[in-house]
């Protein structure tokens, strides 16, 4: 029996309608590739150029990868896709576009395991290997020197949702902005994100949201509209869910299969709105300058927040207005203008606020200067060659993460030393742009290590002396998965995580998940080391649901236990599980 973990999450597997739709070799009704059979490897490299434009082509190498992108209807080519190669793990990554019979080719790889994806407006974005929708897809690993042939892609057409925007007299609503949601798990927690394209509606009030992957989806619409001078008739129109419903307890989600298209219509909800008067002050008492306001609005019980979208500049006076507010409780946030910009003079404050529908004055906000830590990063005791740190970041990333700005990531400089600012409350600091051949062994600040403990940063303090120790120890986990008939099984998703729950809180290092290479091998690297890891293979996981601990609380009596040391391998062959 399948257990849901979400309310929300639904699971369309794509080949019950379409075949497969990216993967190497043939599938029922699909066209012909290259020469060779599915994934046909080549000993050595061909010529030939990168078809469109190429990224970050810092690592160069000998091995090669193409195939096709069709459309999965017909199976005609799908001309100027764009197509993006990654280096797992790695900031390498490449991106060609296709030919006019949809061929695509990545040549110069250095080997290792490549993530590939195709896009196209209009079209469904899919990862090399997958399946189902909102699954992760499966990597490729070349060698130097090899050619991979037949990665091929079946686009399906993008799920739409059209739709017709009315007002409280039945009449067409002109110029709002129309936005599909779904919930997603973000750090192991649900959140409504927005997916696909912004739609606007037109002088019939109609509009289209398009290019959606199969799934679950919650329609809002929002007009910014002026507010009337007639005090007596102070009212605009509120953000809206589908069907009609300020609460997005009360909205209703719109289900969408593959290629499939849904067609509904609303009416936007004219409340009394308010307006807010306030001013922003500096943590010297004066006002801020260069700044500005947001309003988030808070969520209801067991609903995430979501940004309201009003906002305005701050005068230079430290004065602001904010008007057409809809009822409701908020969260407003001031940031000077430069602190998504990493001044190290910028300001954050907030306050929250409750709307009724009457205008609200004397709101009150004082900013302050967040934390600044500087450090350095280094290699371990024993490394074998200090450690590359040109194209390192260092980030401090908020626990829990609430989705609202946070510092901007910190440059390590050729000396190993970086200075990280604007940091606020509980956060953990983490590197990123490793290579493959490092992970991080320890973060210590004042002599207490903090790779997995949050740091609660304060107003204005200096925290010096960070210590990010790098290693090149680095821990593998390998093995095979097998169905419950003896055979391989390569459709199917990993999950490495400790049997201690505490270690369980996102963002964990010690729980990763993968899913089987070409080969049917999977390979997770950069591990802490710990003695009691559990290991499970389950037949579908939508992509970040590992981090989910109400999934592994669900999975863990069916796992399978290991130990993994300090810079050790551990071979773990699994036998696929249903849950």
């Amino acid at each position: 029996m399948k257990h849901v973990l979400t309310a929300v999450l639904v699971l369309f597997a794509f080949t019950d309608q379409a075949g497969v739709f990216a993967q190497g070799g043939r599938g029922a009704g699909l066209p012909e590739g290259p020469d060779g059979g599915p994934g046909v490897r080549q000993p050595q490299g061909r010529g030939g150029g990168r078809l469109g434009g190429s990224g970050d082509a810092s690592a160069a190498g000998t091995a090669l990868i193409r195939g096709r992108v069709v459309t999965a209807d017909t199976g005609a080519p799908v001309r100027r896709a764009q197509v993006r190669a990654a280096l797992a793990n790695n900031r390498d990554a490449r991106l060609v576009t296709t030919d006019e019979q949809g061929n695509f080719e990545f040549r110069d790889l250095p080997g290792g395991r490549w993530e590939v994806t195709a896009s196209k407006a209009g079209f469904v974005t899919m990862r090399f290997g997958q399946r189902r929708s909102f699954e992760a897809g499966r990597p490729i690993e070349v060698a130097d020197a090899e050619v991979m042939e037949r990665v091929n892609f079946w686009l399906p057409r993008g799920s739409a949702i059209n739709g017709r925007l009315l007002d409280e007299f039945g009449d067409p609503v002109t110029s709002a902005r129309v936005q599909a949601q779904r919930y997603q798990l973000v750090q192991g927690t649900r959140r409504l994100t927005p997916v696909g394209m912004t739609a606007q509606s037109d002088d019939r009030g109609v509009f289209r949201v398009y290019g959606l992957m199969p799934g679950e989806y919650y329609v809002s619409a929002v007009l910014r509209a002026p507010r009337a001078d007639d005090p007596d008739d102070a009212t605009s129109y509120a953000p809206t869910y589908y069907p009609g419903t300020g609460s997005l307890a009360q909205a209703q989600p719109v289900s969408l299969g593959v290629s499939e298209e849904a067609d509904i219509s609303f009416a936007l909800m004219r409340v009394r709105t308010a307006r807010v008067f306030g001013r922003v002050l500096n943590s010297g008492g004066g006002p801020l300058s260069d700044g500005r306001v947001t309003l988030i609005a808070e969520g209801s019980a067991g609903m995430p927040r979501a940004a309201f979208g009003s906002g305005g500049r701050v005068g230079e006076d430290g004065s602001f207005t904010l008007s057409n507010v809809a009822p409701g409780s908020y969260e407003l946030m001031a940031l000077s203008g430069s602190q998504r910009g990493g001044d190290p003079d910028a300001e954050r404050g907030s306050t929250r606020i409750a709307v009724a529908g009457e205008d609200l004055t004397g709101v009150m906000i004082v900013t302050s200067r967040g934390a600044t830590v500087t450090g350095t990063v280094g290699g371990a005791w024993g490394s074998a060659s200090p450690p590359p740190v040109a194209d390192l970041r260092v980030t401090a990333q908020p626990v829990p993460f609430e989705g609202g700005p946070g510092a901007r990531p910190a440059r390590v400089d050729a000396d190993g030393t970086f200075t990280l600012t604007n940091l606020f409350g509980p956060s953990l600091i983490r590197v990123s742009g490793l290579s493959r051949e490092w992970m991080v062994e320890a973060i210590v600040v004042a002599g207490s290590d903090v790779t997995d403990t949050p740091y609660d940063f304060q107003p204005n303090e200096r925290v010096a002396g960070v210590e990010i120790v790098l290693t090149d120890r680095m821990t593998q986990v390998s093995g095979t998965v097998l169905a419950r008939d003896g055979k391989p099984a390569s459709d199917v998703t990993v999950v490495v995580f400790p049997e201690d729950a505490t270690k369980w809180a996102p963002p964990s290092r010690y729980v990763k998940s993968a899913r089987p290479d070409q080969q049917g091998l999977v390979k997770i690297v950069g591990l802490p080391p710990d003695d009691r890891y559990l290991a499970v293979a389950v037949d579908y996981l939508e992509e970040g649901g590992a981090a989910d601990p109400a999934f592994l609380d669900l999975i863990k009596t069916r796992a399978t236990r290991f130990s993994l040391d300090k810079g050790a391998s551990a071979i773990v062959d699994l036998t696929l599980v249903e849950w």
